[in-house]
């Protein structure tokens, strides 16, 4: 669990930040300290070898008294192999133990989320978690330019450390006392390579103090809730612990990459389980989708044989830890040898996060004191035996939008637009004093629709404008443009696709309720005029492309518009049945089609001769059934699709800018999204339309989009950042949880 980009802190007269190594960093380093002092018994001329100082190794003796006790239990369990055994009560009666290899790093998050807060920083090796070089103050994240302000600072806090390291790893011996110090930290036996290495891998955590407070006190609405469920699944009874890791209780956390709810299921894992649809993201419902976490968690168990190998394959991929057990064996040993591409610091960490969080959470008034925790609210519910619009149903119960929205969080904003109906077989919650509830069956029944709203869209063609738009749809021309947040201009180019609202649709809800993006100054957006615009020139990337500064966006982009090509460019007739001819658009899979079409992705292969497993290609033509959905209808769900992505993104983060890069040798455009630019894939294809995602060349450059979280607070509590378009970890890398489902 970590926070965006954080920003700012207050400097020092010589320029560092204020509290570097004060009793903070100290924390961190007395098992450091310790283990030197026990290295120096045992072979005294060791540590000189090692550049550690008499002045260092008197100090150590002066904390012999506060230590001795420790010292001697550590000494004795080095002689019996390191720390020893698990404890039978590790090993048998706890689900979840604390393997010896792993203890620095449950210690390390234990005091990330209780002594640590979101305005500091603690800079650390993310190889050896136990190595802390220091604790810098930030600034809030969501305060203006605090993703600037803090960027630089964290950077010149890294720039010192690399200096020393750099010096180090060249053998030089330490220059003053804080070299010394830093030496130190790294124990007996560490030679020049390994200062070299630690050059490439400081990282900055982000202090979540409060908000893992805030998570405690919305968790207290789920948990009585959350623990029934996996009591019911016969699952470990701390596992509901798990969203405190995840998103810190907060329903409406929503990842860049699409990972949503307290459980942050991504699309593709959410709906193996879950319904999720333009109308219905039951990733968002608590309740719900922690039904489909306890099937999720129990079928890793089933297939890996224990929990710290199944809570790891939660953030890494069941098949990720499959191969990880093959090769290495039990999770310690997963953790100590794996060195598969995709298992990084988010993936390794996982576990000891769940164990810090754990004992955070079931001990919370020892970190946190008292805290009234949220109650459980109660309500009626009620299968819907037809569609319902919300405006039927406020008007007719009585009802207040906003107890709509709380209580039933996996309905989208089509519903609250008046764009759709709320679905037919849907467990509507309502508030319990909602007048004539008890009899709401009864009295729906005359409210309800047959059918579905039909989502209507528009292709934006050669010479279109808003205003001819709107006059062959009937719509409004201000309707037209409020509907896809066009602009004063409302200027488009061919190949956009534009929503068109349904009749007596509503900008925001039937209360008159502003939705926080609305209320959000972003930058002006004017999209070209009627001729297709392929990808903008753009500047020679900066020789240090993470510190070039963000640029005003592209005139010619306008990202709230599907883009996409949505369209069925053909349909033929094969063995006497309609078939459509379609190009692959990014983020969609032969999965997606199957759902659409309402066949199995199986029949899609075969008519297209594609080998099972194989992946399909963003541009490849391939053949789709028409014969159970219409080409209009798989339109319409392909175009539903693609602006519910756009819809939910925005929701949660703005486009502060754009930035340049030049692709290197070795890259590929699925690790830059996710790894580098850590932008959605979408949304990088937006930028650069006219670039072949399937070849990219050396030195090519390309349009990277500068992604903010809005100030609303709405967006993901947890997430992973690194320092954008920096090949060495740099800036404020900010730790994700589950964004990886491989």
């Amino acid at each position: 669990m970590a926070e965006d980009h954080p920003s700012g802190f207050r400097r020092t007269p010589t320029g560092f930040p204020s509290g570097e190594i004060d009793a903070t960093a100290r924390d961190f380093t007395g098992i450091g300290e310790l283990g030197s002092l026990a290295r120096f018994l045992l072979n005294p001329g060791a540590c000189f070898r090692n550049q550690i100082s008499h002045t260092r190794i008197h100090g150590l003796f002066a904390m012999l008294p506060k230590i001795r006790f420790l010292l001697l239990m550590t000494i004795a369990a080095a002689i019996v192999g390191l720390y020893g055994p698990v404890s039978s009560a590790d090993s048998k009666e706890d689900p979840f133990p604390l393997y010896p290899s792993i203890r620095p790093n449950v210690e390390f998050w234990k005091k990330v989320y209780t002594r640590y807060p979101s305005d500091k920083g603690i800079l650390h090796d993310s190889q050896r978690i136990g190595i802390i070089y220091g604790v810098i103050e930030l600034k809030d994240p969501e305060s203006p330019g605090a993703r600037k302000i803090n960027r630089e600072r964290i950077e010149g806090a890294k720039h010192k450390y690399i200096g020393i390291l750099q010096s180090l790893g060249r053998g030089e011996p330490p220059d003053s006392e804080e070299a010394k110090r830093v030496a130190g930290l790294f124990g007996y036996g560490a030679g020049c390579n390994d200062f070299k290495k630690a050059v490439n891998t400081i990282r900055c955590q982000v202090g979540q103090k409060d908000r893992f407070q805030e998570g405690l006190i919305r968790s207290g609405a789920y948990l009585p809730a959350i623990r029934k469920i996996f009591r019911q699944e016969g699952l470990p009874p701390d596992l509901v612990y798990l969203p405190h890791v995840e998103s810190s209780f907060n329903p409406a956390a929503y990842s860049k990459f699409g990972a949503a709810g307290i459980w942050q299921f991504t699309r593709s894992t959410g709906r193996l389980f879950l319904t999720i649809d333009y109308t219905v993201d039951e990733r968002r419902d608590p309740l719900t989708a922690s039904r489909a976490a306890a099937a999720l968690l129990k079928e890793n168990y089933r297939k890996l044989g224990d929990w710290p190998l199944a809570l790891t394959a939660y953030n890494h991929g069941v098949n990720g830890m499959l191969r990880a057990k093959q090769a290495n064996g039990g999770y310690e040993e997963v953790f100590n040898h794996y060195g598969g591409r995709l298992f990084q610091f988010a993936s390794r960490n996982f576990y000891s996060e769940f164990l810090a969080a754990r004992e955070a959470a079931k001990d919370y008034d020892k970190y946190f004191g008292k805290l009234e925790l949220h109650r459980p609210v109660e309500y009626p519910e009620t299968v819907l035996e037809g569609y319902l619009a919300l405006e039927d149903l406020v008007r007719t119960f009585k009802v207040d939008v906003e107890a709509v929205r709380r209580l039933n969080p996996s309905l989208r904003e089509p519903i609250y637009r008046g764009e759709k109906y709320i679905p037919k077989g849907y467990r509507l919650r309502l508030p319990t004093d909602t007048a004539s509830a008890g009899a709401f069956p009864e009295i729906a029944k005359v409210l309800f629709k047959s059918d579905q709203k039909r989502s209507r869209f528009h292709l934006v063609a050669k010479g279109d404008t808003a205003g001819k738009i709107a006059k062959v749809h009937g719509v409004s021309l201000p309707d037209l443009i409020a509907a896809n947040d066009l602009g004063s201009r409302a200027i488009l180019y061919p190949g956009q696709s534009l929503r068109l609202p349904a009749p007596g649709e509503k900008a925001s809800v039937a209360a008159g309720i502003d939705r926080p993006e609305r209320k959000i100054e972003r930058p002006k957006i004017v999209v070209a005029s009627t001729e297709r615009i392929e990808a903008p020139e753009i500047a020679p990337a900066a020789p240090q492309a993470s510190a070039a500064e963000a640029i005003p966006i592209a005139e010619t982009v306008n990202p709230r518009l599907v883009s996409s090509d949505i369209q069925v460019q053909k349909v033929i007739t094969q063995k006497g049945k309609p078939m459509g001819l379609i190009r692959v658009a990014v983020e969609e899979t032969i999965g997606h089609y199957a759902d659409w079409l309402q066949v199995p992705a199986g029949h899609i292969r075969r008519i297209n001769g594609f080998a099972y497993g194989k992946p399909i290609r963003i541009d490849q033509a391939i053949k789709i059934p028409l014969d159970k959905t219409s080409k209009e209808r798989f339109e319409e769900k392909r175009f539903e699709y693609h602006e519910e992505l756009i819809q939910d993104f925005f929701n949660s983060y703005r486009i502060e800018g754009i930035q340049t890069y030049r692709i290197q040798k070795g890259d590929n455009i699925w690790q830059l999204c996710s790894e580098v630019f850590e932008v959605p894939l979408w949304l990088f294809k937006t930028y650069n339309a006219g670039l072949d995602l399937n070849e990219l060349k050396m030195a090519q450059p390309v349009c990277v989009p500068v992604v903010e979280k809005v100030a609303s607070g709405q967006g993901l509590l947890s997430g992973s950042s690194n320092s954008l378009l920096s090949r060495v970890p740099s800036g404020c890398e900010v730790h994700t949880e589950s964004l990886a489902s491989q």
